[in-house]
């Protein structure tokens, strides 16, 4: 399956935009680390003019999913949620992935007669 992490977020918090530049070059270290060691791909931003934001690291879920319980990993994302308090971030399909995720929920989705 495709999968990847996808981190949305706005605006950092008031006074604390310095922090959130720091944060987010701190996590293009991170992630750009990860790729090179092969746990993922190379980070995908992307930002808007109104200030919504979006992170995808692309990658294999299994992998994601232990760089996700990594303790560097925990410390960065916890330091984000300082400065940037609407952060979230879900591991997910993509490409090709999306159509087995569908197919899951379709599966289930029948199986409890919603759909």
């Amino acid at each position: 399956m495709d999968s990847a992490i996808v981190f949305t977020f706005t605006r950092p918090a008031p006074g604390r935009e310095a922090q959130a530049l720091d944060v987010f070059t701190e996590t293009q270290a991170f992630f750009g680390t990860k790729a090179h060691e092969a746990w993922c791909g190379e980070p995908i931003n992307f930002s808007g003019p109104s200030g919504i934001g979006l992170l995808m690291v692309p990658g294999e879920y299994e992998k994601l999913f232990q760089l996700v319980r990594d303790d560097d990993f925990l410390h960065l994302y916890t330091k984000a949620v300082f400065a940037v308090p609407d952060i979230r971030y879900e591991i997910g399909a993509y490409g090709e992935g999306v159509q087995e995720l569908m197919a899951r929920w379709s599966k289930v989705g029948t199986e409890l007669a919603l759909i």
